[in-house]
């Protein structure tokens, strides 16, 4: 059942939304099943994004994608908004505040923000539940948005993005070119958006184990520390494509292998704000392995971590 909105709002059906995610690559990835549910609820309302320029490749030729806008230091989101006439913004990277200002000066009717600084007075409605600690995942946090049209809550749908039959070709290629039949084993170190990932002493000793297992894994990101040569984010989502399994901690290019529907190993800490019940990748064939408690660090943590502990999740994608 639809909310009825005020005349003023439009007509719920025709919608045109834009949903804003101008932070991290992973952020905006857990944010795609808001997308799948206004599409879902409301199968005439467009949807447009607004996110970073590094982040954008992500959203090329993903259906239900009406628009992407580009957050660079020169956008004038005022005129943006004018010039689309959105009927709503949800401002799902709720640090960037300047978003619902522009959206309040644009006359967009519907502005839905975060209990944050100044748009507590600018956005039309406002979240005040809080994400920490609630125990639940980040995508469904990113669903409360969705609270004035009633469509919150329930399980979070991933569309599962695609790359090209060139794209995934240019990644096989990538992969073997030192390639000697053994499965390959697409590895990301770190990440700035990870609670907890392991020192580079760790994974050195665990790229050994898993050489001495039969797998031959390949660092594809960051880039500047594997063997590959550099590429683009849509590059990158071809070579995660063409691995077996991908083995990381919580970051963006773990997120992306499991939303393209590849096999993943995550490696995760214990902290409630960073461990699995809020951050774990979205996707149907997920492996979590966390580090050893106690649960105070975040570096150190993941150190304590055997690295043939992590064999037998990988055996099961092999």
């Amino acid at each position: 059942m639809y909310l009825t909105l005020p005349p003023e709002w439009g007509t719920i059906q025709g919608m045109r939304f834009l949903l804003s995610r101008t932070d991290a690559l992973g952020d905006l990835l857990v944010s795609l099943p808001v997308m799948e549910r206004i599409r879902s609820r409301l199968p005439e309302a467009e949807v447009h994004w607004l996110v970073q320029p590094d982040t954008a490749p992500v959203l090329a030729g993903l259906e239900g994608v009406a628009g992407v806008h580009l957050r660079a230091g020169d956008t004038d989101l005022v005129e943006l908004m004018g010039k689309w006439s959105f009927d709503a913004v949800l401002n799902l990277g709720h640090r960037d505040g300047a978003v619902i200002s522009a959206a309040r000066a644009a006359r967009v009717p519907v502005r839905v923000a975060r209990s944050r600084g100044r748009q507590i007075w600018q956005a039309t409605h406002v979240l005040w539940k809080g994400r920490y600690g609630s125990g639940r995942h980040e995508a469904v946090n990113a669903l409360d948005f969705l609270r004035p049209w009633g469509f919150q809550g329930g399980i979070p749908v991933l569309p599962e993005l695609s790359v090209s039959e060139a794209e995934l070709e240019q990644g096989r290629q990538d992969l073997s070119a030192d390639g000697d039949g053994r499965p390959a084993l697409g590895v990301v170190l770190r990440g700035s958006g990870s609670g907890a990932y392991p020192s580079p002493a760790w994974w050195i000793r665990a790229l050994a184990v898993l050489e001495r297992d039969g797998w031959r894994p390949l660092v594809l990101s960051p880039g500047e520390d594997g063997p590959l040569s550099p590429v683009g984010l849509r590059g990158l989502m071809g070579r995660l494509a063409a691995c077996r399994t991908v083995l990381g901690p919580s970051t963006g290019p773990v997120h992306l292998a499991s939303a393209l529907g590849v096999p993943v190993v995550c490696l995760m800490g214990r902290r409630v704000h960073h461990g699995p019940d809020r951050w774990t990748p979205l996707g149907r064939r997920v492996q979590v392995v966390q580090y050893p408690a106690p649960e105070a660090d975040l570096g150190g943590g993941m150190d304590r971590l055997d690295p043939a502990g992590i064999l037998p999740h990988l055996a099961r994608f092999r």
